[in-house]
């Protein structure tokens, strides 16, 4: 096995009520922070009034960014970046789902480069230190309160595409189960199983590591207990916090071993034919998991025995149980559009983590199962 680095937030604070604590957790890093987030739910929800009074309280000069739109585009990074500027941050303080911690996490990293997110969404390296940033989630989904990219699209390009440095790793994670009680159904079946396939994809991944595989597997038993359940009973607290233990661990485990075909091919299909990202990943588990058993036998054995059932059927009924669909039949896929698709998938790391190896014809094949 080649040497491996296990990367994590600075600390983790985990716990019901834990967002009290945001301001305690933020003044080591800055006296002056950005929260950023999304434009209404969470405000309405009074969460981020929550946030802005603690960070306050804890004597820090505070500042919202809340124009994060779903599956982010490089632009609103560029914007919340002048932000930070202008407010002179010490530190950004990602509050939200996945898209707006990515957005905190890509416009800190990037708060003292001269060039537009667009150079390192294309790949160039980040050169310049930039600031922390403390992610805190309002979802159970991403896991990205624990890794070290974001997830940007470039609509003018029709491309998505993570950018990645240990830089972007939260300084960090603070996750209370409380704030995503106020995560709608869909959203929280959507987020729920998008954790469930990363602990999965992380556990199956070529780059595994006893470490790794021991936390993905943790993290699939803790998102099995609270799914499907907590997409109805969303007030549930033991539940909600099932299943924010299992999406945190996903996203460590994701962070350290990568991912595979579902999320290589998440990515394209998602920003062609604007389809959430947990859903795209929830449909194609079931015939990646297919595809992917015979590279690795013993390790669909565990899974069968911490599913309680075949993962692959297991992966169908939970779909249907979570009232989300087994194909993408409403979004159009088209087949004009499947040799693109399979190019992108096969230069996504993601992809190249897959413990089978992928041809295109693999790709076009999966995408005519989903279609």
């Amino acid at each position: 096995m080649p040497t491996s680095t296990f990367r994590m937030p600075g600390s983790f604070v985990f716990g019901v009520g834990a967002l009290e604590s945001l301001g305690e957790a933020t003044r080591p890093l800055g006296a002056r922070a950005v929260v950023v987030t999304g434009r209404s739910a969470l405000a309405e929800a009074g969460i981020t009034g929550r946030a802005v009074d603690a960070l306050r309280e804890a004597g820090i000069e505070t500042a919202v960014f809340d124009e994060v739109e779903p599956e982010p585009d490089v632009t609103t990074v560029d914007r919340c970046r002048e932000v930070l500027r202008q407010r002179g941050a010490e530190v950004a303080v990602g509050l939200g789902g996945g898209s707006a911690m990515d957005v905190a996490k890509v416009a800190a990293g990037l708060m003292h480069e001269d060039r537009p997110t667009r150079a390192f969404h294309e790949g160039a390296e980040i050169a310049r230190p930039g600031i922390p940033n403390v992610a805190v989630p309002s979802t159970s989904g991403t896991g990205s309160e624990m890794t070290n990219n974001g997830v940007i699209s470039d609509r003018a390009k029709g491309y998505k595409a993570s950018i990645r440095d240990a830089s972007l790793v939260p300084a960090v994670a603070l996750v209370d189960p409380q704030i995503t009680r106020s995560c709608p159904p869909q959203v929280t079946a959507m987020s729920g199983v998008d954790a469930l396939v990363q602990a999965i994809e992380s556990y199956l991944s070529r780059h595994a590591t006893p470490m790794t595989e021991a936390i993905a597997l943790r993290a699939a038993e803790e998102l099995a207990k609270a799914l499907p359940a907590v997409v109805t009973r969303g007030q549930d607290l033991e539940l909600r916090t099932a299943a924010a233990w299992g999406s945190a661990m996903a996203g460590l485990a994701l962070s350290n071993a990568r991912l595979g075909v579902v999320h290589g091919m998440a990515h394209p299909i998602g920003v062609r034919y604007h389809v959430p990202h947990g859903l795209v990943c929830g449909v194609l588990l079931p015939a990646a998991l297919a595809f992917n058993r015979p590279a690795a036998p013993h390790k669909f054995e565990t899974l069968h025995g911490l599913l309680g059932g075949d993962p692959v059927g297991y992966a169908q009924a939970l779909l249907v149980a979570c009232g989300l669909p087994l194909r993408l039949t409403e979004y159009g896929l088209a087949r004009a559009d499947f040799a693109a698709i399979a190019d992108e998938t096969l230069e996504s790391g993601s992809t190249k983590a897959n413990p089978r190896d992928v041809t295109g014809d693999d790709v076009v094949g999966l995408l005519e199962q989903v279609m």
